[in-house]
Formats: C-alpha cells, sequence, structure tokens
C-alpha cells in the first residue's frame, strides 16, 4: 500500500491536473490543498494588462511586491522581479522549471537547444562557443569587424535611401529592409554564404518560405515543408565540404562545426532555426536602435567620428547598443514550474507559467538611476552585474549568440550613423507586437546622406 501521503499527493495532483485549463479554479484549489500561500495579486490577464501598459508589470510589482500571480493567456502564471531573484529561483529550482519555447523535435532529432537539458545541452552549447571563438577574433587578438558584414548594412542602408522615390520612406518599407539585412548578416556569419552567390541567394529563398511575415511561432506544414527543403539543400552543400569542393565560406559557423566534428541532424537544424528566430529579434533591435539615433543627432554625430577605443575600453556604439537592450529588446524569460516550488514562502504549484521579468528588473531604480530614461553613454565606463543587467537570461538557458548580437548592433550602427542623418518621420509610442515590445508599426524614418 502507498503511504498516506503519496496517496494524498497523488490525489491533489489529479486535482489540479483537472483544473490546469481554468486558472481561478486552479488557484482556488492551491488554497485548499497547499498549506504555503500563493503569490499574492488577483487573476488579472497579466498578458492583456501589459499590451495596454508596457509598465503594468513594474507598476504591479510595485504595488504587491516582487513575486506575484495572475493570469496569462489564459493559465495561471507568478511573475518574478528582480535578476538576483530570478537567478536564485533557476539555480535553486533548475530541475523544477521547464523552458517555454519553440517546439521543434518533430523537425529537429534532439529539438531546439534552448528547450535541452543535461548532455545533449551542454555539448551542442560547447560546440557553438567553439564555433564562434573561432570564426571571432577576441577582443584585443584583431578587429571584431567583417568587412562582408560591414558592405551587407552599408548596402542595405543605401538601398533604402535609393529606393526612396518609390517607397515615400515608408514604414513598411523601412522594416523590409531591416528584415533583409538581418536575415542576409546572419546567414553570412552561421552558413558562410557570402552575399551574391547562389548559396545565399537559395538561403533567404528558403527563410522567406519559412516566414515571410516575420518568426512563425507554433510551424505549420508550410513551415515543415520550407525547413525539410532547407535541410536537404544544406546536407548536399555539407556533403560537397567534405568532398572539397564545397563553395561554403570557412568564416561561418557551419564549417567551423564541420571542422569540429559537431555536424549532425540536430546541430543543422539548430542552426536554421537560430537563425529563423535571431532575424526576428535582429530586425527589430535594428530598429530600436533607429529609433534611438533619431533622439539625438549629437550622438549619432559622435558615433559618426568615434575613432576605435583601446583594448579592453568600450565604445559608445557598443554603449548605445547595451543600453537599447537594456531599455527595449530585454524583455522575459518564460518557464513552467513541473513540481510543486516553494519559493521565498510562495507556493509556485505545478503547471503554472513563471515570467521572470527581465524588461522590470532592467527598469528597476535600485538597478539603474533614471532607469526609464534613454543613456547612450550608461555603459561606456562601467559593466554592471549579472544580478543587474542581464539582457540575454540569467540561468543556464541564457542566449549563446548574445554576444553576436551586440556585435551585428553595432556594425549596424555604426553604419548608419557614419552614411546618414537619421529624422524620424513618424515616431510613434512602442506597440506590442506578435512576440515582444518593438517600435510603432508606424515608424519611419528619413535617412540624408552625409
Amino acid at each position: 500500500m502507498f503511504p498516506a501521503t503519496s496517496w494524498i499527493s497523488a490525489a491533489r495532483s489529479r486535482v489540479l491536473d483537472g483544473l490546469r485549463s481554468r486558472p481561478a479554479a486552479f488557484a482556488r484549489a492551491c488554497g485548499l490543498l497547499f498549506r504555503e500561500p500563493l503569490p499574492p495579486g488577483d487573476l488579472t490577464a497579466l498578458d492583456v494588462l501589459e499590451k495596454a501598459n508596457r509598465a503594468a508589470l513594474r507598476l504591479r510589482a510595485d504595488a504587491l511586491g516582487p513575486i506575484f500571480k495572475g493570469v496569462a493567456w489564459d493559465e495561471f502564471c507568478v511573475c518574478i522581479v528582480g535578476l538576483d531573484r530570478c537567478r536564485r529561483l533557476t539555480q535553486e529550482h533548475r530541475a523544477d522549471l521547464q523552458v517555454l519555447t519553440m517546439e521543434l523535435e518533430h523537425l529537429i532529432p534532439k529539438g531546439f537547444l534552448c528547450a535541452m537539458e543535461g548532455d545533449d545541452h551542454r555539448e551542442i552549447r560547447r560546440a557553438t562557443h567553439r564555433a564562434q571563438k573561432a570564426v571571432t577574433p577576441a577582443q584585443g587578438n584583431g578587429p571584431a569587424e567583417d568587412p562582408v558584414l560591414e558592405g551587407i548594412a552599408r548596402d542595405g542602408l543605401a538601398g533604402f535611401v535609393q529606393r526612396a522615390a518609390e517607397h515615400q520612406n515608408s514604414a513598411e518599407a523601412y522594416t523590409a529592409a531591416m528584415s533583409a539585412m538581418a536575415t542576409s548578416m546572419l546567414t553570412w556569419v552561421f552558413f558562410g554564404a557570402r552575399p551574391g552567390t547562389p548559396e545565399h541567394a537559395r538561403f533567404l529563398g528558403h527563410f522567406q518560405e519559412m516566414g515571410p511575415r516575420g518568426l512563425v511561432w507554433t510551424p505549420q506544414q508550410k513551415q515543415e515543408r520550407a525547413f525539410r527543403a532547407f535541410s536537404e539543400d544544406m546536407r548536399s552543400e555539407v556533403e560537397a565540404l567534405r568532398a572539397g569542393h564545397g563553395r561554403l565560406a570557412p568564416e561561418g559557423l557551419l564549417v567551423r562545426m564541420l571542422a569540429d566534428r559537431a555536424l549532425d541532424d540536430t546541430m543543422l537544424g539548430n542552426l536554421i532555426y537560430q537563425v529563423e528566430m535571431s532575424r526576428s529579434d535582429m530586425k527589430n533591435l535594428f530598429r530600436w536602435l533607429t529609433r534611438h539615433a533619431s533622439d539625438d543627432p549629437d550622438v549619432v554625430d559622435a558615433l559618426a567620428t568615434e575613432n576605435p577605443v583601446a583594448a579592453g575600453g568600450r565604445s559608445l556604439a557598443e554603449a548605445f547598443v547595451l543600453e537599447t537592450l537594456r531599455t527595449d529588446q530585454s524583455e522575459r524569460m518564460m518557464r513552467r514550474a513541473v513540481r510543486d516550488i516553494v519559493f521565498d514562502g510562495f507556493l509556485i504549484p505545478r503547471h503554472a507559467m513563471v515570467r521572470l521579468c527581465l524588461w522590470e528588473s532592467h527598469h528597476a531604480p535600485e538597478a539603474f538611476a533614471n532607469p526609464h530614461q534613454f543613456d547612450a553613454g550608461r555603459f561606456k565606463n562601467s559593466m554592471p552585474g549579472n544580478d543587474t543587467y542581464a539582457p540575454f537570461g540569467v540561468d543556464h538557458h541564457q542566449c549563446p549568440m548574445g554576444g553576436l548580437a551586440i556585435r551585428l548592433g553595432m556594425i549596424f550602427l555604426k553604419a548608419l550613423a557614419r552614411g546618414y542623418r537619421v529624422t524620424a518621420l513618424t515616431p510613434g509610442p512602442p506597440t506590442r507586437g506578435a512576440h515582444h515590445w518593438e517600435p510603432s508599426p508606424r515608424f519611419s524614418v528619413q535617412l540624408t546622406p552625409r
């Protein structure tokens, strides 16, 4: 026979399993079945609240404390504010939390890197880091610039300006230009497909098929067909490389992984989907950088004339990108409790969605002076610790491409500042997009050559 405690636990689990899709009933049952209290807060729809007011969760934390509950996307949700608190939760309850990200197990043999655990996760992250170190000079060991990436940024901006009479500096045209630039940059970095080659054009076509209007979070048949066609194309290129007549450049991560014997179907699928997810994020980072550049012409002038900094220093361009990540690009990490958790005296029940609030943590007055003000030079002379600033995450699943995102942002920002004066034609307020907060869909700019 089962001990009484095991029987009670199993019965409690069955009750909560049945109420999982009914957040209010789920919360009431937790109150009856557990001794520990749920976090404070009513069952307001937090996703609706945030969509109407970007500061809604920060204000809620001010009123209720740094751990509070609500409902998000029709599920019971616990929010945690404060990077030190988020880090402690993920360290103490690593085995009790599941990453909520794209589900790609039906396309990639071992799934998406963001969702992996254990040896598979460690091995792929290490292989990714080795490949990055092999193709990107370390600080102080050579220039971080890449002539190909710089050319993509210059050509993308020039193409937008040259077609101004056609598109009238429309918001849609600028967004499309940033999307094309981001995809082209990442295709070069990840696969070594040089712009102007047939391989580059084919790979861009595959990404266009996967998501012509942006990232599709839940792949449908169209995305699955496009992914499989891309994978077959990539395998052909890999076989050509193995045979000694490949056309992909050694500057790409793929060739380095092949040399490192780290390339299999799981890695190949992850490379494709890392670009697929990153190209949407980079498009919006470029738009945010442009948005902030349009607010301060003096800073743009300083960026245009900035000389390379000495080893160990931080350029204004890098500081500008870091501040943009703090104020706008870094938002949240989503987890699910797979076991009942008691954290700081509060119950986080199994099945609960857990939101680790990065944006709110980066806007706390105890973390940064004047946290709601964009300060282009905030990070020029100092860098806060990981419990104050963590734009790429707080646990072992933090984005392995964070350094690349900063590098691409700097290259884009330098090309923008050195080539043009930036005037916002229709600034507009930020808007909650399909996946993240973005500059207004009406945000349009005029780029005037210097």
